[in-house]
């Protein structure tokens, strides 16, 4: 093979002359549109993962040891002096959906949602959880299946056959309405009393996908300790949790006594309002409803107000939970006001007693 190195020398000067004659002409300046210019610079949309707090703030521990939350220590302090109510927590079964296909979520996600729940609220084992598994053993097919969709008249059954006394459900489902705008698992707990249904507290937040151990523990921390603070503030009588205790007195002898009992409990210490929800009887005995709002526990307003009527029988209580006391009329009972005055001078102290007796209370069938 013959190379022409005479063509190939030529056409390197040829080359060289052409790029020689374009460095002497003048360069032209190019304008670059300024930052206002909107138009010149669109934005190129890039996955990246989402800042720690795109979610609202969370507490919790992603890998899964057990780390107190803010509020446990209330939670368990309240959850003692309330004499340890039963507590279920229940993740609601929604059917299978397009949107939970296009997540790639399966049953076993949404039960890591409930164990993770179970894990925080237990407080590492100082709060007892009833095991749902329990539920399914004693209540009719029909009935479970009615608790796993939310249905609130299965509530007494759990009250009655489980002893169940807060019941925490949580509603997990997609969303495409978070406040990033990426899709998400909306998860909504609520605590409800299973005597009469009322909500103990509420709470919700929107949980970032995927669904892994990280944010499912990071997320349903923030939604337990939200539940613990709700319930140690009503547990514990706070007094911005106006939540009233309900009193239910049950075998009196007619409406008058039930009244002579209101305007007792309205003297006892640290009840602030006493509000009648109604009161009804018969020629032979009487029932009655309070509420009493007062700066402490059942428990606490209870042995306030044995304490207060200074006898040992007559009334008792057989239910102090959930925010409610059950008093029965045992015995007959007279009602004493005492009045303490004291008046000092320079050169003694002398103090005068006043007791006024009220007329007595008795039990319905009592002579």
């Amino acid at each position: 093979m013959t190379l022409n190195y005479r063509w190939m020398g030529g056409c390197c000067v040829a080359l060289l002359a052409l790029l020689l004659a374009g460095c002497g002409q003048p360069v032209q300046n190019v304008a670059i549109p300024g930052p206002q210019d909107q138009a010149a610079y669109q934005p190129v949309p890039y996955q990246k993962p989402l800042p720690p707090g795109a979610f609202g703030e969370t507490s919790g521990n992603p890998y899964g040891e057990h780390v107190p939350l803010p509020d446990e220590a209330a939670y368990v302090q309240a959850y003692q002096a309330q004499r340890e109510p039963r507590i279920m927590v229940e993740v609601l079964r929604l059917p299978t959906s397009t949107s939970n296909r296009q997540i790639s979520a399966s049953s076993a996600d949404f039960d890591a949602i409930e164990i993770s729940m179970i894990d925080y609220l237990n407080a590492n084992g100082q709060v007892d959880i009833q095991s749902e598994s329990m539920a399914r053993e004693v209540l009719s097919r029909e009935s479970f299946l009615r608790l796993q969709n939310g249905d609130p008249k299965v509530l007494p059954l759990l009250k009655h056959q489980l002893k169940t006394d807060v019941l925490i459900e949580i509603k997990a489902a997609p969303t495409g309405q978070s406040s990033t705008g990426q899709p998400a698992i909306r998860m909504l707990a609520t605590a409800v009393s299973t005597t009469d249904a009322r909500i103990l507290g509420a709470a919700y937040v929107d949980m970032p996908l995927p669904m892994s151990k990280t944010n499912i523990n990071m997320y349903t921390g923030y939604l337990a300790d939200k539940i613990m603070q709700k319930l140690a503030s009503i547990w514990g009588g706070s007094a911005t949790a106006y939540n009233p205790i309900v009193v239910r007195i049950y075998n009196a002898a007619g409406i008058d006594d039930l009244l002579a009992l209101k305007r007792f409990v309205a003297k006892v210490p640290g009840v602030r309002l006493v509000v009648n929800r109604g009161m009804t009887g018969s020629s032979s005995t009487a029932y009655g409803r309070l509420a009493v709002q007062y700066d402490g526990s059942p428990g606490r307003f209870y042995e306030a107000l044995k304490r207060n009527i200074g006898v040992s029988t007559g009334i008792k209580a057989f239910d102090l939970q959930n925010n409610t006391v059950d008093l029965e009329v045992t015995g007959p009972m007279v009602l004493k006001t005492v009045t303490v005055k004291t008046k000092t001078t320079t050169v003694r102290t002398r103090t005068q007693e006043r007791v006024i007796q009220e007329q007595p209370i008795n039990p319905a069938g009592s002579q």
